[in-house]
């Protein structure tokens, strides 16, 4: 006969009468593991405890928040109480635990905003948003909160009061020259109040004092390379100006075309570190960029290995059954050629009205280049090949081992296969063009571009300078934070 007693939810609940006091122990509890726990357990352990709680019925959150806020601790208490009114809405013992909780927290806020505004009347707006955020959540939740007319007014006259310190700050950072501070202090005004009737127009004219124009003018050859400089300016000018909105605040990019119509092709072509101002003042620009290139130096070298290669044959009688497996020698010659080049880039930011600079640097650009051909010309079947036929690999590993090292060396990360299938099929590539500079903007150290032959001298100072524009950004990004 089944034994009377309590049932499986009432075990269940006296079982886990003590979980809301475990709750808060859980940080204690897991500091008190011995040091000789990994860290990983630790996390596990603290995961594990928390999805439990995580678990807790709307009733034992309401429990865990009356017992928190006993203690005086409020932020638990709110926390707990607001939990169970989302889990359950309708469920009692929640909302009167939000209610309670709420109310306290409410009336913490509005003494703690009081007693703040003694000394710090933009802190107490601060926390007095805070607060509004707070009871705006509540009002949500369907919650009624104790009237508090008189803290109402004084909410409102701290707010005020903030607003008015914030505007008067723009206005003093507008008459001594600071227009990007007085952005920002404007701007701060709407938090508070956004009663004053021409705060919109100040911040728009703040704006506009703070914004500098920047022209990108072409950069000045010292390299001869044709092209070289042309296309680096662009480029440096088409990544700024698309980059420019989301990093930037109060810079501007000029348009290429702009700059186009206001400087002639023999002014370009004659680009002066001495001229610049007079060239950006021409298209309203505060600032300009001029780069020079020059320094430009390469060195190449050249390897040559011969591998014997074993391709696997399979003899077959009439009727296709394989009767014999052999594996047929030949030599493959590999020709792998390197390429370093340097460019000296330097570029100056100057200021068109002094024609002083207000940034400079000077940058060493290196770019690499390995490239790997063959003329050996493998059949179709070319995953049928090897470097060593199966059983003299494991026969004798040593010999293996040497040839294996010997083809990373020259060949880096190429598979066998792989190379041999470039070979049948890439015989286009004996020779360079520039639609195959990509091919060389990665490392090709560990892995040699496919290519009978290497990047020409210019061609290598193009991939060198590619990111010419990175560093102009960053000087720009500084200048940008900078209050005028």
């Amino acid at each position: 006969m089944r034994r009377a007693g309590r049932s499986s939810k009432g075990r269940n609940e006296t079982r886990f009468a003590h979980f809301p006091f475990a709750f808060e122990r859980i940080p204690y509890l897991v500091s008190r593991l011995p040091p000789f726990v990994p860290l990983l357990v630790r996390l596990r352990f603290l995961f594990v405890a928390l999805a439990v709680v995580a678990c807790a019925s709307p009733s034992k959150l309401a429990q865990q928040s009356t017992r928190a806020l006993n203690k005086g601790d409020l932020r638990t208490a709110y926390d707990r109480a607001l939990r169970a009114v989302e889990k359950d809405p309708q469920n009692q013992a929640a909302r009167n635990a939000y209610t309670a909780a709420s109310r306290r927290m409410d009336a913490d806020y509005r003494a703690r905003v009081t007693a703040l505004a003694v000394a710090d009347t933009i802190a107490a707006a601060d926390l007095a948003l805070e607060a509004r955020g707070f009871r705006t959540e509540v009002a949500r939740h369907e919650t009624a909160l104790d009237p508090a007319p008189d803290y109402a007014r004084a909410e409102q006259a701290i707010l005020s009061g903030a607003a008015r310190r914030h505007y008067q700050r723009g206005v003093d950072a507008m008459a001594s020259q600071r227009p990007r501070l007085a952005v920002d202090e404007f701007t701060a005004v709407q938090r508070y109040d956004r009663g004053f009737a021409d705060l919109a127009q100040r911040i728009a004219d703040a704006r506009r004092a703070a914004t500098v124009r920047v022209a990108v003018l072409p950069f000045i050859d010292d390299v001869n390379v044709p092209g070289l400089a042309l296309e680096i300016g662009d480029t440096v000018q088409h990544e700024l100006a698309r980059r420019v909105p989301g990093d930037l605040r109060y810079t501007v990019v000029i348009g290429a075309d702009e700059v186009d119509r206001s400087i002639s092709v023999a002014e370009m072509r004659g680009m002066r570190r001495d001229n610049a101002p007079e060239f950006g003042r021409r298209v309203g620009a505060d600032l300009v960029v001029v780069g020079r290139l020059r320094g430009l130096h390469s060195n190449s070298s050249q390897k040559s290995g011969q591998f014997q290669l074993f391709r696997r044959i399979e003899d077959k009688d009439n009727r296709g059954n394989t009767t014999m497996v052999r594996w047929d020698p030949s030599t493959i010659s590999l020709v792998t050629r390197d390429r370093t080049v340097t460019a000296q880039m330097e570029f100056d930011i100057v200021d068109t009205r002094t024609g002083g600079s207000v940034a400079h640097e000077e940058r060493s650009e290196n770019a690499f280049a390995r490239t790997v051909w063959t003329d050996y010309r493998p059949d179709d079947h070319y995953d049928q090949y090897a470097l060593l036929p199966p059983d003299v690999r494991k026969s004798d590993p040593e010999r293996a081992k040497k040839i294996d090292d010997d083809w990373r060396k020259l060949m880096g990360s190429w598979e066998l296969a792989d190379l041999l299938r470039h070979a049948r099929d890439q015989r286009g590539r004996s020779r360079y063009a520039p639609r195959y500079r990509g091919d060389f903007f990665d490392d090709t150290r560990g892995h040699p571009a496919w290519m009978g032959d290497l990047p020409g001298e210019g061609e290598m100072a193009f991939i060198a300078l590619r990111d010419a524009w990175k560093p102009v950004l960053a000087s720009l990004k500084d200048l940008d934070r900078k209050d005028q």
